[in-house]
């Protein structure tokens, strides 16, 4: 009994570095002429400007300043759910990235957007889906 529990903590920890490890790379959206850098799984992605800050990741782009991914509140299967807030801290959002079968992966705001993209020289609020290619 106590080897099939130890195996199956075993195989749950191995699937969820695998997801994490999912989330991981450099992402391109042309929609929003934005790029997202991330890895949820370790802390070490440093953000220009900010000597000696580390996190999980960044959003730069057409948008209202540089999104950071301040906290990874779940990851599981091929969605994962973090806390981003912009880069002067004044706002914050919650976001649902989502991998798909095509190898593209999903943005999804969580409840009322208030990251902004830039459309005919104004900010707008983004769209609440906008899909990524890995780069």
């Amino acid at each position: 009994m106590k080897r099939l529990l130890l195996t199956l903590a075993v195989v749950l920890a191995a699937a969820g570095s695998w997801a994490q490890d999912a989330f991981k790379g450099m992402w391109r959206c042309e929609a929003l002429q934005a790029t997202l850098l991330i890895n949820l799984a370790e802390k070490n992605i440093t953000l220009k400007d900010f000597e000696g800050e580390m996190t999980y990741g960044y959003l730069k782009g057409e948008l209202n300043g540089t999104w950071v991914i301040l906290k990874v509140k779940e990851v599981k299967d091929k969605k994962a759910l973090v806390r981003m807030v912009s880069d002067i801290g004044y706002d914050a959002q919650d976001v649902e990235f989502r991998l798909l079968e095509d190898g593209t992966m999903e943005m999804r705001l969580v409840g009322d957007p208030v990251m902004k993209t830039i459309a005919n020289r104004k900010y707008v609020k983004m769209p609440k889906v906008s899909v990524f290619k890995k780069d």
